[in-house]
């Protein structure tokens, strides 16, 4: 199971929705994340505050990105993201010291 979560807020019509979602999916391959994405306007509440400005990315429920967002910009909040998660920075020591012998 994956502990980092990427929620990406979309509408039906929306061409930069689908870029963002297929982008998200390419990332997904070489840092493993669960993937959501929710049609905003199926939700009122949802319509209401996120309206045009979509895509928006939530990274475990933190809104990180909105519009346009790059694979490399991606990255670099999913692994902060992880950072932000304690075993993730233990885990990351023990691989370093490993490293270093």
């Amino acid at each position: 199971m994956n502990s980092l979560r990427v929620t990406i807020m979309s509408r039906h019509e929306c061409h930069l929705c689908r870029v963002v979602t297929r982008l998200a999916r390419q990332v997904q391959q070489d840092l493993p994340f669960e993937l959501i994405t929710v049609d905003i306007d199926s939700n009122e509440r949802l319509r209401q505050q996120y309206s045009d400005r979509v895509p928006v990315l939530l990274i475990n429920d933190r809104e990180t990105f909105s519009g346009k967002v790059t694979g490399g910009e991606l990255r670099e909040a999913i692994k902060k993201a992880r950072w932000r998660n304690p075993i993730s920075r233990i885990l990351s020591r023990v691989k370093l010291a490993l490293t270093r012998g």
